[in-house]
């Protein structure tokens, strides 16, 4: 599994596919928290399908998303399996040192296990038991890869979260499109059965309910989760440098994540484009993609409390001044203008929110 070219494809589809998988992205995790994860597992089995018809090239709807409410119980019930298992990685995470190295080894299996599982049972009507061994198994033939993918996508996710805030709904459909091109190789293929010794599992078993009931006395005593950044951002850019070969970066604040050629952050990217102008009264929140000193297939986001009209004015006048050919749409509450110069094209988007408008600025090089 080619891991960046993954990323880099999935790049391309969520800048392709923006509107639809943010909205749905938003709308699926609306549902989600306000059922308290109860009607996760057909919301989340239906982005993954949106998911692969737009990686297939075919038409995406917001409907898909509610489309496999017939899978309901057996989402359900592997949801709750997989959910007590994070309890139990949870509780265990409370220990000092221990737990945080515990988490960071089964989070990533758990976060692939569950979009695994939801794929199976939706799209090929697998019972919940099923689907997770079939999930297990399919980890299992690839794990050193498919745990350093779920790593990555995982820290996608929390670099939105702490880079973006509110808006990490931006950085979901990412990690949503990867984990669709995961499971689309991987459900294809016919995986050799895991079955790992009786005296493994027992070692393995009894080892977790040490750790469970470590665990459990430490909350009692109010223990807290206690992880160094520095330790944390360090040990986990060595861990995919090693297993990559890519170089990775992750600077101790969460402010810059590099990994090869893609790179997130907040503030502007290095060398952001002098023709681009940037609007006076907006917060630049941060960006996600694009090369070193080539910002090509790059997101600028930016947020500002002036009227989408007002914005949308701004760029239009100054992208022209400035000598390049625009394009606006005015679509009524959002608005957007493609401009393009020599071979650099780029689109705006203006979207306004309750309290502010979120400016998102999408560079590409022909």
């Amino acid at each position: 599994m080619d891991i960046i070219k993954n990323i880099k494809q999935g790049f391309q589809i969520y800048l392709k596919n923006f509107g639809l998988l943010v909205l749905a992205s938003a709308i699926a995790g609306v549902i989600t928290l306000v059922s308290f994860g109860v009607l996760a597992g057909p919301i989340i089995g239906g982005l993954l399908l949106l998911g692969l018809k737009l990686i297939h090239g075919e038409k995406g709807e917001l409907k898909e998303i509610f489309a496999h409410f017939d899978q309901f119980l057996p989402t359900l019930v592997a949801t709750l399996i997989l959910w007590a298992a994070s309890l139990v990685f949870y509780i265990i995470g409370i220990i000092p040192l221990i737990g945080w190295i515990t988490n960071l080894v089964v989070s990533p299996v758990l976060f692939m296990l569950y979009f695994l599982t939801n794929g199976f049972i939706v799209e090929q009507k697998m019972e919940p038991i099923q689907a997770i061994k079939r999930s297990i198994d399919c980890f299992a033939a690839e794990w050193l890869q498919l745990w350093l993918y779920s790593l990555v996508m995982l820290i996608i996710g929390g670099i939105g979260s702490i880079i973006f805030g509110v808006g990490v709904v931006l950085t979901i459909p990412l990690g949503l499109i990867g984990m669709a091109l995961v499971y689309q190789e991987l459900a294809v293929k016919e995986p050799t059965p895991f079955k790992p010794e009786k005296q493994t599992l027992l070692k393995v078993g009894t080892t977790l309910a040490l750790l469970l009931v470590i665990g459990v006395v430490f909350i009692m005593f109010g223990f807290g989760r206690k992880s160094s950044p520095t330790r944390s951002t360090g040990l986990t850019s060595k861990i995919i440098s090693g297993i990559t070969g890519q170089k990775v970066e992750i600077d101790q604040k969460g402010g810059r994540f590099k990994i090869g050629d893609l790179s997130f952050g907040s503030g502007l990217p290095e060398d952001f484009p002098k023709d681009i102008p940037i609007y006076p009264r907006a917060e630049v929140d941060g960006f996600m993609g694009g090369k070193d000193n080539d910002l090509s297939g790059s997101t600028t986001i930016l947020t500002s409390k002036d009227s989408a009209a007002k914005i949308y004015e701004y760029y239009i006048n100054n992208l022209e001044a400035k000598g390049w050919s625009v394009s606006p749409q005015d679509l009524g509450e959002m608005k957007m203008i493609s401009f393009q110069k020599d071979k650099r094209s780029g689109l705006i988007t203006i979207n306004p929110q309750e309290s502010q408008c979120d400016i998102l600025i999408g560079l590409t090089n022909e």
